[in-house]
């Protein structure tokens, strides 16, 4: 399991019931921005991460829940204008906007300036609706609180662009729908508390805790679109990854793409989601393979033999797996169920000679394989990698408009554009700087690594030495430098 800590954080389900005759809950949520780190793009609810001025943490659980309502409450002010939960003369509009630029800037604290205002907090305000806490696979890992604040009327809600990128009142029954129609893109947490307010708002605090990962449980799976289930298996893959995703696709008839780990114990958790997703009357048609790398075929056989499906893969994988099927670039996969999915096979290589990438056209989903890693840079080594190919098919994901990327390994990507982009100029980057290496004369391979790296002093070598050999290789070919026995030049 990973041992990244869990860092304190809480959130903030805001509702308004309206007159209950048309079941009008409302429900308050943002957006983030496409460009914040985690989970950028995808819709949430108001909240954050645990501050020191919020409260001490770890002397009893009672003092530790005051302090992340607090935390939600602050968060709530600071990402929303909102002021929930505070009684007493409120201060002008703009006195609020002015504490709140000088909160976020960091040049004031906000509890101080609540006292300073005259208010009173009731944290009764906050109802305890469970804890959430991030799966193990992902980069950064909240423990967070989740609490409910019933409010009489709609405020107006003020967004200021930055970690958030818009935000309001919606029906919790249209947001499914959004969510249904592969509009929307929701966290797990979000997505299961929209559920429960679809059907109603009684007894909310007990139903939302009712939801067996609001009790501090960690989900081995993420639900990315509706039929598209990624669920991290254990593998034998390459530090910083533990895991690597297996994507199960569809609701009625399913492919099962990427089964890194033939580990039954990992099989039988992956069982529960196969099951669900074929339902009674469905299968599995196949079992889809990225590339042959054993943290991606690791359990190939294994899945295939459970569920009686064949396997799919790059004809040149079938020294590494079993391929029944040769998949060809273009060809489609159609899938029958309550929401249908079309998979697209696209010959993408450069991490290998036969690495594909499944495009799902109706939600704009990609799974991506290891031609994209949610955890760094993914490995080109040569001969089997070539970095001309690998840049040439991040180009033309680029061009596929896609909504999400799941990656071979990490958390599902939302701001697709901005991540292709950056792994296209960290080559550029690393690129620069071997040329810039290279302008003082010829020098070894080792030496020219320990200079191009020399901002990684914590890569490993190894696998810093093959990617320098595939860039090496990429410049060779484009005639911009020479490798010979005694080192490396610039051509003239």
């Amino acid at each position: 399991m990973s041992r990244l800590p869990l860092r304190p954080a809480a959130s903030a389900i805001v509702i308004h019931r309206g007159d209950g005759r048309d079941g009008s809950l409302r429900l308050l949520w943002v957006r983030r921005s496409e460009a914040n780190p985690f989970l950028g793009g995808f819709h949430s609810f108001p909240g954050g991460r645990h501050a020191a001025e919020d409260g001490p943490l770890g002397a009893d659980e009672a003092s530790d829940q005051q302090a992340m309502i607090r935390c939600a409450a602050r968060e709530t002010f600071e990402e929303m204008g909102l002021l929930l939960g505070f009684s007493g003369a409120m201060p002008p509009l703009e006195e609020q906007k002015r504490v709140r630029r000088e909160v976020l800037a960091g040049s004031i604290e906000f509890w101080p300036q609540v006292s300073a205002w005259g208010l009173s907090f009731d944290p009764g305000a906050y109802a305890w609706c469970g804890r959430w806490i991030t799966p193990h696979f992902s980069r950064a890992r909240f423990n967070t609180n989740f609490y409910l604040v019933d409010l009489p009327d709609m405020p107006a809600v003020d967004v200021w662009p930055g970690e958030l990128e818009s935000g309001g009142w919606i029906d919790p029954r249209e947001a499914l729908a959004l969510w249904r129609r592969d509009e929307i893109v929701l966290a797990m947490p979000t997505l299961y508390t929209i559920q429960v307010l679809a059907e109603g708002g009684h007894d909310l605090p007990a139903r939302l805790h009712a939801i067996p990962e609001a009790n501090g449980v960690a989900s081995r799976h993420v639900v990315v679109r509706p039929s598209i289930t990624m669920v991290p298996l254990r593998s034998e893959t390459i530090a910083p990854a533990t895991h690597t995703n297996a994507v199960v696709v569809g609701d009625g008839d399913v492919v099962i793409i990427d089964p890194g780990s033939a580990d039954p114990e990992e099989l039988e958790a992956f069982d529960v989601i196969v099951r669900e997703a074929t339902g009674p009357r469905g299968r599995v048609i196949a079992v889809l393979l990225t590339h042959r790398h054993v943290d991606h075929v690791a359990g190939a056989e294994a899945v295939s033999a459970r569920y009686v499906a064949p396997i799919w893969a790059h004809v040149e994988a079938g020294g590494h797996a079993r391929v029944d099927r040769a998949l060809r670039d273009g060809e489609t996969i159609e899938l029958r169920g309550a929401h249908p999915r079309r998979l697209r096979v696209l010959a993408m290589p450069g991490h290998s000679r036969d690495h594909l990438v499944f495009h799902e056209e109706t939600s704009r989903t990609a799974i991506a394989g290891d031609l994209v890693s949610g955890l760094g840079t993914v490995v080109i080594d040569p001969p089997e990698g070539n970095l001309r190919d690998y840049l040439a098919s991040l180009e033309r994901l680029r061009g596929l408009d896609l909504q999400t990327i799941i990656p071979g390994h990490g958390a599902p990507h939302r701001g697709v554009d901005r991540l292709l982009r950056g792994l296209i100029e960290h080559r550029s980057m690393r690129e620069g700087r071997i040329l810039h290496a290279l302008e003082g004369g010829a020098l070894t391979e080792e030496a020219l690594r320990e200079r191009a790296y020399a901002d990684t002093p914590k890569a490993d070598p190894r696998l810093a030495a093959r990617t320098l050999a595939a860039h090496l290789e990429k410049l060779a070919e484009e005639g911009r430098i020479v490798v010979a026995a005694d080192g490396v030049r610039l051509a003239r």
